[in-house]
């Protein structure tokens, strides 16, 4: 990979994106069909592909996949189209304890009964028996399982980016937990303001509460002492240490043509354990992460994924977008199988944070459609958002119509 040089440092000359960045149709179906189509989705945690079967439907924009593990015990991704007329085949499914999770042992169209494996090639066809012997199969698309993640992108070569993800999440092993709750959340707003909004937590001081309460530094930092938050993560740190566990190496920002991430591991407020509504652990450590207790990993790979790991749980944010001014967040909580709290304090934290960041979205994307707006300079702590929007402008650049 030939990483891109961005100076993370800030630069007073820097401002947000232009207006028909968040509100132009057109830049948006220039992002559906070379940037959504080619970057890596995360399809589910890949405890919910674990059999013969096992199936998850992901929907960006106007496009469905299928993600499914075939007999010969591969994950196989494709287009949720039949090749007859174009029905969509597998509705989306929800994940949640009182639902099991489902296995195929093909997949059949619902309009006129065509018959795909799990491979996706077809094997019935009512009618003329003889597109069979064609080789018509569904699209298919390259998958990628990594960290305990299942991605699905239609590049014809592996995005070693991911790999990334082994070094963070690894310790998890969420390949061996299961989802304790999902929950899409529907936000009126452009996709970009909803990744910019999450790569910066200058805003987390006045507009998340509850989040400050949890994360000690988030008021360490507003207050000038850096010195205790300094002292925190230091006394975290050697406590995990003496547990087994050594913080991954950060990346603060790392971009090149096709790609950005970054992740980073912080200390929690002083007394904390988790992220919960009283601080206190909520179950099991997941794999071997009993070592991050009070503490927590946050990152982020390329724009249509964002996580934050604790001990005993692992929160998945993922970027879905709609159209020009609509995008769906899909959340995933995994935990330990052995996980027995309530869906309520599982999620309440990161509920009560979305909610709270749905308005402050949807209120800038009411702003940015504006005749009145105009790009604004962006300040010292939003320099990840700064570093986004130049990966942006550069993507745009090379694909203007």
């Amino acid at each position: 990979m030939d990483f891109l040089e961005i100076n993370l440092t800030h630069n007073q000359l820097a401002k947000s994106l232009p207006r028909s960045s968040y509100t132009d149709s057109k830049i948006f179906e220039k992002e559906r069909h070379s940037l959504f189509r080619s970057l890596p989705i995360m399809a589910s945690p890949s405890c919910a592909l674990q059999n013969t079967g096992n199936y998850t439907v992901t929907e960006t924009s106007l496009e469905s996949v299928i993600t499914i593990r075939d007999k010969d015990d591969t994950i196989k991704a494709m287009a949720n189209t039949c090749r007859h007329r174009g029905k969509r085949l597998l509705e989306k499914k929800a994940f949640d304890e009182k639902s099991k999770i489902k296995s195929l042992k093909s997949i059949v169209c619902p309009y006129h009964a065509w018959k795909y494996d799990l491979n996706g090639d077809l094997v019935l066809a009512r009618g003329d028996d003889s597109v069979i012997s064609k080789g018509l199969c569904l699209r298919k698309l390259k998958v990628q399982e990594t960290g305990g993640l299942t991605f699905y992108h239609g590049n014809n070569e592996n995005f070693p980016h991911l790999n990334e993800l082994n070094k963070v999440l690894g310790a998890f092993s969420l390949e061996e937990g299961k989802i304790s709750a999902t929950k899409t959340y529907k936000v009126k707003a452009n996709w970009k303001l909803w990744t910019e909004n999450f790569l910066e937590c200058w805003h987390c001081a006045s507009s998340h509460p509850e989040l400050g309460e949890n994360k000690g530094f988030i008021h360490q930092f507003e207050n000038g002492r850096e010195d205790l938050y300094m002292n925190d993560d230091i006394t975290w740190r050697e406590k995990g240490l003496k547990l087994g566990w050594e913080a991954p190496e950060e990346v603060d920002f790392l971009s090149d043509n096709e790609m950005f991430y970054f992740h980073m591991a912080l200390p929690l407020k002083e007394g904390n354990l988790t992220g919960s509504k009283t601080g206190e652990r909520l179950g099991p450590a997941l794999g071997k992460a009993e070592g991050i207790e009070g503490g927590a990993i946050f990152g982020c790979m390329g724009p249509f994924l964002f996580y934050l790991a604790y001990a005993d749980y692992v929160v998945l944010f993922c970027v879905r977008p709609v159209n020009i001014n609509e995008t769906d967040i899909e959340v995933f909580w995994v935990t330990s199988k052995e996980f027995n709290k309530t869906k309520e304090e599982l999620t309440w934290l990161w509920d009560t944070t979305l909610q709270q960041d749905i308005k402050l979205v949807e209120e800038t994307q009411k702003g940015v459609s504006s005749l009145y707006y105009t790009p604004g300079p962006f300040q010292a702590d939003e320099y990840r958002t700064q570093a986004f929007t130049v990966w942006w402008k550069n993507w745009h650049q090379k694909n203007k119509f």
